[in-house]
């Protein structure tokens, strides 16, 4: 089965909020890889940026996934908290449910424009390494410094449905969305602490 590192491909949403009282910054994701070591799958996940250990460090806190081995190697490679969903994918929008039969996000969206390109090194280092904690009464925590390089545009995402998402996200306005038309993306083997 597929250890570390892996090379993503694929197309994306990232969409930006500001902190709400109380709260870290963070994101909401809509992926969808076109090639992966375990094949194409769906992701939709929340990712914040809270103090850790390690600092101020982005954490994956809800994540969602099409296939079960994307989700057995991603809870395995690097802490992540995969879940298995059902993506609906319709024109301009995606319906995302629970393996309990509940929706967790229903979503529009559009991009276009002008396409620039962009890479992960114009990130700081911290702000680009996942910091989670061990998965399953796994000790410790694992650093993944992701790499990736791709192009962007503007884009628009409208929350048709949100009863699975971070509760802010219902209440907040989004600060930048951005579309992410292609992408690669390496995530390396995790250093342990």
């Amino acid at each position: 089965m597929p250890p570390p590192p892996w090379t993503l491909t694929g197309s994306g949403l990232i969409v930006v909020y500001a902190p709400a009282p109380g709260a870290a910054l963070g994101a909401l994701m809509l992926v969808r890889y076109a090639a992966s070591p375990v094949g194409p799958y769906d992701e939709l996940l929340w990712v914040a940026v809270p103090r850790t250990p390690f600092g101020w460090r982005p954490q994956v806190n809800r994540i969602w996934v099409s296939t079960a081995e994307s989700a057995a190697w991603g809870r395995r490679n690097w802490g992540l908290p995969k879940r298995l969903a059902h993506f609906g994918w319709e024109q301009g929008g995606v319906r995302v449910t629970g393996e309990d039969g509940r929706e967790v996000a229903h979503l529009a969206f559009r991009m276009g424009g002008l396409r620039l390109p962009v890479t992960s090194a114009l990130v700081p280092a911290p702000l680009r390494t996942l910091v989670q904690p061990g998965l399953e009464g796994g000790e410790g925590w694992l650093l993944t410094p992701v790499r990736a390089t791709g192009h962007v545009t503007l884009a628009r995402l409208t929350l048709l449905s949100a009863d699975g998402l971070p509760p802010p996200l219902t209440r907040t306005r989004p600060r930048l969305t951005l579309g992410v038309p292609d992408f690669r993306l390496v995530f390396p083997v995790p250093r342990r602490a």
